[in-house]
C-alpha cells in the first residue's frame, strides 16, 4: 500500500471524499486514504493540485500541542503596542494560517472586550493558546516587563497535514486502502 506522503509535491486530482476518506486519482491511478481521527478539514471542491504532505507546518500546532491557559499579572505600559506586539508574536509562530484573535474568542470563556480589559488593568485571563505560541508571548511579555502566567501541562501529538491548492486535511494519520 502507497503511503500518502510519496505524493508529496505530485499533481493530484480529487475524485471524491467525505468526512472519513479522500479518492485521489495521480499518474492515472486511483487511491483511496481513510482519515485516521480527522481533526480539521477544509476541503470543498473536487478538482486538481498539487498535493503538499507535513508533519510539521503551522496549522498543525493547534492539534499538535496542547493548549494552555495565559493570564496576565502586570500592566503594560503601552496597552496599544503591546496589543500589537502580541498580535505579531502569535503572527510569528502562525505563518498568517491562523487568526490571531481566535486564541482569545474560542473555548477560552472571555471574548475580545474582556482581553482588553485584562490587558488594561494588567490582571486576568488573556488567551488559551499552544505552547510554541506561548513561548513567543513570554517574550513579548519580557519585552514590555510584563509578567505573564500560564497554566496546564505541555503535551505533544503527533498529526499530519495534506495541502491541495487552497484546501486541507488534518489527521492522525492518513491510512491507505
Amino acid at each position: 500500500m502507497t503511503k500518502i506522503e510519496n505524493f508529496h509535491n505530485k499533481v493530484v486530482e480529487i475524485e471524491q471524499f467525505q468526512s472519513t476518506f479522500i479518492i485521489l486519482k495521480i499518474e492515472n491511478n486511483v487511491f483511496r486514504f481513510d482519515f485516521k481521527h480527522k481533526k480539521e478539514a477544509f476541503l470543498k471542491q473536487k478538482g486538481q493540485g498539487t498535493l503538499t504532505f507535513y508533519e510539521q507546518h503551522p496549522l498543525l500546532i493547534n492539534h499538535n500541542e496542547n493548549n494552555l491557559e495565559v493570564f496576565i499579572n502586570s500592566k503594560p505600559e503601552n496597552a496599544e503596542q503591546f496589543i500589537e506586539d502580541l498580535k505579531n508574536s502569535i503572527d510569528e509562530i502562525t505563518k498568517g494560517w491562523r487568526n490571531w484573535k481566535d486564541y482569545i474568542e474560542i473555548n477560552t470563556g472571555i471574548d475580545y472586550p474582556i482581553f482588553l480589559q485584562n490587558i488594561q488593568k494588567g490582571s486576568g485571563k488573556i488567551l488559551t493558546a499552544p505552547f510554541s505560541i506561548i513561548k513567543s508571548i513570554e517574550k513579548t511579555g519580557a519585552k514590555h516587563d510584563v509578567k505573564i502566567k500560564y497554566f496546564g501541562e505541555k503535551i505533544t501529538t503527533s498529526n499530519q497535514l495534506i495541502i491541495i491548492n487552497n484546501q486541507f486535511i488534518i489527521a492522525e494519520k492518513f491510512n491507505p486502502v
